[in-house]
């Protein structure tokens, strides 16, 4: 259990850890720029910029950080910086990838390329980790951004892929509550289906060390409290690692909510590929986009 980031950071980072190489795809952005920059002087990366050489040498100019040690590969209006990025991948140049300045679609045509891209697995998703006021510890989520209406067959991938990335992290016995608007299986609500095949997959063991509950809402899930007052028993309630949300809109609109509040800190990461890809809404701060690199540089 990690209380806060600055616990899983003085837990994962030492002075031995392997510094991991960054690729900025688009690097022609502020934010992203201070963000990698910033974790090179924490020592967590080395950048390898992909851009226009021209813009992304004055921003780098105007941002002060012209004296740091980076690699810059050129990139013409014509080319796109993923694919850049993807074969320096595929060349060990780099441990994981970055979104810059630039569209998701952009930056997963070549991510999601079947014969050279990186996703021998065949299947992705979005891995939140979020420090939020009034919960104990880290909580993870998923999928806020890539699959709008997962079935079933997409959710048991999102919870494995979900607990795999727990267990990079530190977790030994990972639990994942699959969330609902109610704890109770509904046949008018999909998702409660969804959850009670989960959690019943669960108990036979096809998550290996990961454990999934539900259906369980959201106040069950992280607080122990209300499982009292409900009448709730779980050894769970209130203690889960991560919430399996039941569509993208619900995952995206939490994160955004707690996003407004600047007590949270949230990071962000495609998962599933071969290797982690930061991606963060365009309009996530400086600290978001870092804390998302500091979580890509554990998965990768």
């Amino acid at each position: 259990m990690y209380k806060n980031f600055e616990d899983l950071i003085n837990k994962k980072f030492n002075k031995e850890s392997e510094i991991k190489k960054i690729i900025l795809a688009g690097a022609d952005d502020e934010h992203s720029l201070q963000a990698v920059f910033t974790a090179q002087e924490k020592g967590y990366v080395d950048p390898v910029l992909v851009g226009d050489e021209n813009k992304v040498g004055k921003l780098i100019t105007n941002l002060g950080f012209e004296n740091r040690d980076f690699k810059l590969y050129h990139c013409t209006k014509n080319e796109n910086p993923s694919q850049i990025a993807v074969t320096l991948i595929h060349e060990k140049k780099g441990d994981f990838i970055m979104k810059g300045k630039m569209e998701t679609k952009d930056l997963l045509k070549p991510i999601l390329n079947k014969s050279t891209g990186l996703n021998s697995r065949g299947f992705i998703t979005h891995f939140g980790l979020m420090e939020i006021t009034n919960y104990h510890k880290l909580l993870a989520m998923s999928d806020g951004a890539v699959i709008p209406y997962p079935n079933i067959e997409e959710k048991k991938k999102i919870a494995k892929i979900g607990i795999d990335s727990l267990k990079k992290l530190g977790y030994l016995k990972p639990v994942v509550g699959v969330l609902c608007a109610v704890e109770k299986v509904n046949e008018k609500m999909p998702e409660t289906l969804h959850a009670e095949e989960l959690s019943k997959l669960s108990d036979k063991g096809y998550f290996g060390d990961g454990l999934v509950v539900g259906p369980i809402s959201f106040d069950l899930a992280t607080r122990k409290e209300a499982a009292e007052i409900k009448g709730y028993k779980s050894d769970y309630a209130g203690n889960v690692d991560m919430l399996l949300v039941p569509n993208m809109v619900t995952g995206n609109v939490m994160s955004k909510i707690w996003n407004s509040d600047s007590k949270n800190t949230l990071a962000g990461c495609l998962v599933g590929t071969d290797v982690p890809i930061v991606l963060t809404s365009r309009s996530a701060s400086m600290k978001e986009k870092l804390h998302s690199i500091i979580l890509c540089t554990i998965l990768s």
